[in-house]
């Protein structure tokens, strides 16, 4: 009597699994292309705020050094104009992503945090515009101060950014401008 007790609990909770798990799949299945298209989007909008003067973007003329991918940004007449790279770089949660766009003379000209994991408050201050804002015009000869840079009681977030641009910008410098 206690073992089909125990059996049929069992199958109970396995119906409502299987019928969660198929639901689950379905919603997933109907909202696929939604989510890739939004991401897709997302891309084209970060690429547009980080190289303004560009009208479309080449991929197929994408130049990857050190791992990042610069993607040349062009103008109405197909000459290029500047370049976006996707950086990640570790934070004091997780990485921090973001799109930055880089002008022939080797000088930033947008900056625009996709994604991060840092403390509201404090880390997640990078998200700021005026922040962001702050690192247009910088180049490669830029030294990180924490006076003009960083918030108070958040350091990591700001410098990961900071590293983050410098990569990029070495990496533009060693074999993007060459």
């Amino acid at each position: 009597m206690e073992r089909n007790r125990f059996i049929h609990y069992g199958s109970v909770l396995l119906a409502i699994a299987a019928v969660c798990a198929g639901l689950l799949a379905g919603v997933n299945g109907m909202t696929k292309g939604t989510i890739t298209n939004n991401k897709i989007e997302a891309t084209k909008a970060a690429r547009v705020a980080v190289v303004p003067e560009a009208k479309s973007f080449d991929e197929k003329a994408t130049i990857t050094v050190d791992g990042l991918e610069f993607i040349p940004g062009l103008d109405e007449n197909g000459n290029p104009v500047g370049y976006v790279v996707v950086v990640s770089q570790g934070g004091y949660a997780a990485n921090i992503d973001f799109s930055l766009g880089i002008g022939l003379d080797g000088k930033v000209t947008g900056l625009s945090v996709m994604n991060h994991q840092e403390t509201p408050g404090l880390g997640a201050k990078i998200s700021g515009e005026e922040w962001q804002k702050h690192w247009i015009g910088t180049d490669k000869s830029y030294e990180f101060t924490k006076a003009a840079d960083a918030f108070a009681g958040a350091t990591v977030s700001p410098t990961a950014v900071y590293t983050g641009i410098q990569r990029a910008l070495s990496a533009f410098e060693n074999g993007v401008r060459k």
